[in-house]
């Protein structure tokens, strides 16, 4: 691996591509994958507490055995978890589960609209003082939200965010990704290549992307990872997966031409749709069968203990009017109908905070 990010004004390098330990089944044998990735560059493995019930950090800690001051440890603290004490709390479960004595990033995985970004960045910043934490980070967060958690933060910046980023989802372009690249705040995409989807179905963009592919003699999977690394703060974490751990490496050992960059974000360009929310219909199949709320009844009542509730998340939606929102993801189906298949939360939040009454923004799959 060639292509490599500096964290802001520190001397810390990171890899462009390192590796994601997302909420799977993990075992043993994912020990020696991590082993292998790191040989081949991709030094940097990310991870939350709560990704198989902490399993996937332990799993982590045994990989790095021996070579902890070779490998950048990015891990997440559940929004539960986001008062001052539950995030003193929560890093020693982590620190435990990684066999280590720090953490290089440190994340907030998500905002809990009942605690003042205030209270948190406290925490962070005193496991900083404390040298348990190196730098810290955010997850899935607004424009506006970062820049109040920055406006929170007493002796220390932002150095990392964390958001999925990818051919079908260019959601952070229009004024997150601008924002970052002004502050210097790396970008981790997450889902980098949609799930394995890689691009969206479109057999005529897919023989022009394929000759692309093909100049470089790359697979499609190495030219969508290279076009996302060649933003000046993007890195992308894929799967650490056995059977494309070689593959993910050599995304970044090769640097497509401007012209080439163009050319492929030209072609995966599309804008979100807006849909009225009574023509869409809430599958309980959707992207990685998570638990749903079928009725906007169950949504208020929240008895999965979602954070943020759906009532929470539109109390946000309400007072920033302005603020663009990531867009749900649909499937068509007859008629004017839609299949709703990730962000539920998020659609069952705007329904609440609009009445119904206001469509919402989204990406349309044809098929899960």
């Amino acid at each position: 691996m060639k292509k490599t990010k500096q964290l802001n004004n520190t001397s810390v390098i990171l890899p462009a591509i390192g590796q994601g330990m997302g909420d799977y089944p993990w075992d043993e044998n994912q020990i020696s994958v991590l082993r292998e990735g790191i040989d081949l560059g991709m030094n940097l493995i990310d991870t939350a507490e709560n990704y198989d019930n902490g399993n996937s950090e332990t799993i982590i800690g045994k990989a790095i055995k021996g070579i902890r001051e070779k490998v950048i440890i990015c891990t997440k603290f559940a929004p539960e978890h986001n008062s001052y004490n539950d995030v003193l709390t929560a890093v020693e479960g982590s620190l435990k589960r990684l066999k280590t004595d720090y953490i290089d990033i440190y994340q907030m995985h998500w905002p809990n609209p009942k605690i003042p970004f205030k209270k948190t960045m406290e925490a962070m910043e005193k496991l900083v003082c404390q040298g348990k934490i190196k730098y810290i980070g955010l997850s899935n967060l607004y424009l506006e939200q970062i820049k109040e958690v920055q406006k929170a933060l007493d002796k220390n910046k932002i150095y990392s965010f964390q958001i999925e980023y990818n051919f079908f989802d260019r959601f952070i372009e229009n004024n997150i990704l601008p924002y970052c690249e002004k502050e210097k705040i790396i970008t981790i995409a997450y889902s980098p290549l949609d799930q394995g989807r890689i691009i969206p179905e479109d057999n005529d963009k897919l023989k022009i992307f394929e000759k692309i592919a093909e100049k470089y003699n790359k697979t499609i999977a190495q030219i969508a990872l290279n076009w996302l690394i060649a933003h000046p703060v993007v890195i992308a974490i894929p799967t650490a997966n056995r059977k494309y751990i070689k593959e993910n490496a050599g995304a970044a050992d090769f640097e497509i031409s401007k012209e080439d960059f163009n050319k492929i974000s030209d072609l995966y360009n599309a804008k979100p749709s807006y849909i009225q929310v009574d023509k869409i219909e809430v599958s309980a199949e959707g992207q990685s069968n998570r638990m749903v709320y079928k009725t906007i009844e169950q949504a208020i009542e929240n008895k999965l203990n979602f954070v943020p509730s759906p009532n929470d998340l539109a109390q946000y939606f309400k007072n920033n009017l302005n603020e663009e929102i990531k867009p749900v993801r649909l499937i068509k189906g007859e008629g004017d109908k839609y299949q709703l298949v990730e962000g539920r939360v998020r659609y069952w939040a705007w329904v609440i905070a609009h009445n119904g009454e206001k469509p919402i923004t989204a990406y349309i799959r044809k098929k899960l």
